[in-house]
């Protein structure tokens, strides 16, 4: 097809339009004439007709053999232009297309925006030209894809060289960069358009400052986003680091990036329905930002995979794991680039199993400990050498997969969009929702809106492999299948629009008022979930009939051999993975794996990517893969400050170098947690006395016990009064079960440990609320199996329970009871001679009413994050606080004594305590309120008819923080009050 150059200018004007009704056309009758300027013109003249029309009398038509009409080339358009094109059509299979000369770029729709009442169609592009010249000719025209006759009318192209973004009232984030630091951006951002994507180096980060919450901040800044439309026209998205102690919304580290990137308020829904349901996942927002005192219009916020993540969602802080996808980019700009015929690199298979936050994680002896079981458990999800149910918090894997079916948000299970977060309390993985939104209103769910129909699929994209073996887990099925049928019923859906209807209204006029488009999907939601109801029939029968055919699991992975033999240099970084994997005195052993299709030698090791400090002799050289399988090779260094690996290929003169991970490569053996369910089935256990139906007792008397007990799901534990359990050789009691002790005053149930080697009482995720009466703990640890570690000699994990008339003695540990994301109440029990804490609960709800605490070693009670009432208690001695309340707790304490703590009670971070009728006496601090995480803020306590008698200093008040005391008010003037005692 010929095009035509609409004007010969060095530059077109800033704000320049163009339209045609396409009446005008010129002498030669070749080419249709702009209305508003006759030296603009628009080719296919000659196919002008006078059958149809939408204003005037003429209008072009198009058939298979002219199937391009309306081209026309605009020169010398400035970069990031921003460019709106429209065009109204009657027919089908009509594209608008728009192509950047001299590049691969183009941009095209055929969606149509509008219909007017004589059906004529509206079809709206709009794009920023890319930054590769600093100008740009710029190619339209309409495309007929189809096989009849179509009809267009009245076309109008605009260019804006800026585009003014709209003003709000919302108060901004204001971010500052100096000139160096927005030119390195700049170089990142123009070579992310060269390459296709955006690949992010280490050395991307520029400094900066951020102004926001009345703070100006140090910070840390880089582009982010793999895709380019986090990069084009003037609104480019950015990860964001706070230094120093600081926080934004409660957020170090977090992104800021277009609204439409990340779908508008579609994707802010499902996130927030994602939390209300237990899920993890990013929390985002939206807020204007200004950067260097320019107005860029609105923006969307969303955390990073940081502990604060974790924590904010009433989880303990443990490793967030992915699988790493460089050698994934590298595949796609390689299919970029040419027809590979369908053959794979082994991206997947090469994908490094990595933590978030990996320097803080590799240098916490026990945050490691808790990630080299972490990417165990990614490993055996990778080679599905373990069923779901094993690997998973099956519960919310499952109900995440039925909440992304019904809200059609499958591209965030794409295995290299997957994030999870290893629970160090249950020793498995969960997941993280995150990229939910991306392909909602573009995917077409109506023939497979169930994704569990498609697990035997070995047709579909390689990218969704990991899903489809989770469905040959009928554990998780089950838990599937109920979520699917709760989340897709209309009562659900309408609750969930009706709690959310005002704020998705807010945030979708925000949006609009920028994009002039909604970007709430009700519509889709509402009949992709009739779907699913309509389907599940169906898939239920699926599942029935792999029961009946007795199967509870299969690893059915399927061998993938058709790899490329040879690959691009540029691959090899990628695909040349090294480990740590273990050290030999002042040694190390490095492991090397090449996935590459050619021979690799390894030249040295250095401190630094870019220098050789020690060469390796003699020089290991490791074959070419094949098919996609790696070869191997172990050697020594003598330094193990060296972490970086050089090494060179045949086919090039350049010398590579990778990280060495600091960690041993993972092989998916067992974790500690499935050696014990599989090592101690109840059929070991030699003291039980007998099994009625689901009920399970144990023995009276006195019972020895040096092996593990392990209870599974679906029982009631009871222990009747007089029994006596004595864990010896690092034996322990661990049950999935909700447990009954129910001794008496003068034959209570003892739990004890006589060589003071027992790895705890722990109860996880009991279904029903346990019941104590009238026990003993004492000289107990906590649990400690081959690094799985919990921090209470007895614990309650997300298991209800009552407490009554109950010993804690003389237990060694970091809690003596701690109690996390469960109800509970705590009456009349005591605990003596504890090493550090005594009761600890966390994100949980309860009543402590009575008992005593005498010789704390640390904190008598600690609570974070939890709602708690403290009635007729005594504290006598603690090295550390009588009641301390963190992390947004709200503690009511009341006819309460504490003798003889450091500080009597503490209020931290955000957190309220509530005191009356209570006495402090012989503290060194009678109330402490302080900020110790700065993603939170100032605390409150107040005070009725609470008495502070011999205390060395009464109140210690961090600034911002506050004091009431009956009808007045003490705010606080002290700085830095946590250096004082963390």
């Amino acid at each position: 097809m010929g095009f035509l150059s609409s004007c010969l200018r060095k530059e077109i004007d800033p704000d320049f339009f163009a339209q045609s009704s396409l009446e005008k056309v010129s002498k030669d009758g070749k080419k249709f004439v702009a209305d508003n300027d006759s030296t603009i013109f628009f080719n296919s003249g000659k196919y002008q007709t006078s059958i149809v029309s939408r204003s005037g009398k003429s209008s072009v038509y198009s058939t298979p053999k002219n199937p391009y009409v309306l081209a026309s080339v605009f020169k010398n358009v400035y970069l990031d232009s921003y460019v709106e094109a429209t065009v109204w059509k009657k027919g089908n299979d009509v594209h608008l297309v728009c192509t950047i000369e001299g590049s691969k770029q183009y941009f095209s729709t055929s969606e149509t925006v509008e219909t007017d009442s004589n059906g004529w169609q509206k079809l709206h592009l709009m794009f920023n030209i890319p930054p590769l010249n600093k100008f740009s000719d710029v190619k339209f025209y309409v495309w007929n894809s189809g096989k009849d006759t179509i009809y267009c009318d009245d076309i109008a192209i605009n260019i804006v060289k800026y585009k003014p973004f709209p003003e709000y009232s919302l108060t901004p984030i204001h971010i500052e960069m100096d000139t160096s630091a927005l030119l390195k951006i700049k170089e990142t951002r123009k070579n992310a358009f060269k390459l296709g994507i955006l690949k992010s180096k280490d050395d991307d980060w520029v400094k900066g400052f951020i102004f926001g919450d009345e703070k100006f901040m140090k910070a840390k800044l880089r582009l982010k986003g793999d895709w380019l439309d986090h990069l084009r026209g003037q609104k480019w998205s950015y990860r964001i680091k706070l230094k120093k102690n600081n926080a934004w919304n409660k957020k170090i580290t977090f992104s800021i990036q277009n609204p439409m990137a990340r779908l508008g308020v579609s994707e802010w829904l499902i996130h927030n329905l994602f939390m209300s349901e237990g899920i993890l996942t990013t929390q985002i927002g939206f807020i204007p930002v200004t950067i260097n005192g320019n107005n860029m219009g609105l923006y969307s916020w969303e955390e990073h995979f940081v502990k604060q993540l974790i924590e904010s969602q009433n989880k303990r802080e443990g490793p967030i794991v992915r699988f790493k996808e460089n050698a994934l980019w590298d595949s796609r700009i390689y299919d970029s680039n040419g027809d590979r015929n369908g053959k794979k690199t082994p991206a997947f298979d090469a994908a490094v199993i990595e933590p978030f936050s990996m320097g803080k994680t590799v240098k916490n002896p026990n945050l490691l400990n808790q990630f080299l079981i972490a990417q165990n458990l990614m490993m055996q999800y990778r080679k599905r050498l373990k069923p779901a149910s094993e690997i998973f918090n099956i519960s919310l894997l499952a109900k995440y997969y039925a909440i992304s079916d019904v809200f059609i948000a499958d591209h965030g299970l794409i295995w290299h969009n997957q994030r999870f977060y290893y629970n160090p309390v249950l020793c498995k993985l969960e997941p993280i929702a995150y990229d939910c939104y991306s392909d909602i209103g573009l995917s077409d769910k109506s023939k497979n809106p169930i994704t569990g129909f498609l697990h035997n699929d070995i047709t579909q994209p390689e990218e969704y492999i990991m899903v489809r073996e989770l469905f040959n887990d009928t554990t998780f099925l089950a838990y599937y299948v109920s979520y699917l049928d709760k989340f897709s019923s209309a009562a659900f859906l309408d609750s969930v629009f009706s709690a959310y209807n005002h704020d998705i209204k807010y945030y979708d006029s925000l949006i609009m008022i920028e994009y002039n488009q909604s970007t709430f999907y009700k519509s889709q939601i509402i009949e992709n979930a009739k779907n699913i109801r309509e389907e599940l029939p169906k898939f239920e029968k699926q599942i029935l009939d792999m029961k009946t055919a007795g199967k509870s699991w299969e690893n059915t992975l399927a061998k993938i051999t058709d790899y490329d033999s040879v690959l691009p240099d540029y691959f090899a970084p990628n695909l040349v993975i090294a480990f740590e994997e273990k050290t030999i005195g002042d040694s190390v052993m490095i492991k090397v794996k090449n996935f590459f299709t050619e021979p690799i030698i390894i030249l040295g090791v250095g401190s630094k990517s870019k220098k050789i400090n020690n060469f390796v002799f003699p020089v290991p050289k490791i074959d070419a893969s094949k098919n996609g399988v790696p070869t191997t090779v172990e050697f020594m260094i003598s330094n193990s400050k060296d972490n970086n690996l050089f090494f060179s290929i045949p086919s090039s003169d350049n010398m590579y170098s990778v990280k060495i991970n600091d960690w041993p490569e993972p092989d998916g053996r067992e974790t500690p947690q499935q050696q014990l369910m599989s090592l101690y089935p109840i059929s070991k256990i030699k003291i039980i006395d007998k099994i009625d139906g689901k009920d399970i007792y144990f023995k009276s008397g006195i019972n020895i016990v040096n092996t593990p007990i392990v209870i599974p799901k679906g029982y009631n534990v009871h222990f009747v009064q007089g029994t006596t359990i004595d864990l010896l050789d690092s034996a322990l009691f661990l049950s999935y079960s909700p447990i009954f002790i129910d001794g008496t005053i003068d034959s209570p149930v003892i739990i004890t440990s006589s060589d003071s080697t027992a790895n705890g009482f722990t109860v996880l995720q009991a279904e029903g609320k346990s019941s104590i009466k009238n026990a003993v703990f004492k000289n107990l640890v906590t649990l400690n199996y081959k690094k799985w570690t919990l921090s209470g000699a007895v614990c309650f994990y997300e298991s209800d329970v009552n407490i009554y008339n109950t010993i804690f003695y003389h237990n060694h540990c970091e809690d003596a009871l701690n109690i996390v994301r469960s109800n509970f109440i705590l009456k009349n029990s005591s605990f003596d001679d504890i090493y550090s804490d005594a009761f600890d609960s966390d994100f949980s709800k309860g009543n402590v009413i009575g008992g005593t605490y005498t010789n704390i070693g640390n904190d008598a009670m600690d609570f974070s994050g939890s709602k708690i009432t403290i009635n007729n208690t005594k504290v006598i001695g603690a090295n550390d606080k009588g009641i301390s309340g963190g992390e947004n707790s709200q503690i009511y304490v009341n006819n309460t004594t504490i003798k003889n703590a450091n500080i009597g009670i503490a209020s931290k971070d955000l957190s309220v305590v509530d005191v009356a009728n209570s006495k402090v006496d012989k503290c060194k601090y009678g109330i402490v309120l302080l900020q110790k995480k700065p993603e939170f803020g100032p605390s409150i306590i107040k005070l009725h008819n609470t008495n502070f008698t011999d205390c060395e200093k009464t109140m210690l008040i961090e600034e911002k923080s506050k004091v009431f005391i009956e009808k007045s008010m003490i705010t606080g003037t002290e700085k830095h009050v946590a250096k004082m005692f963390y």
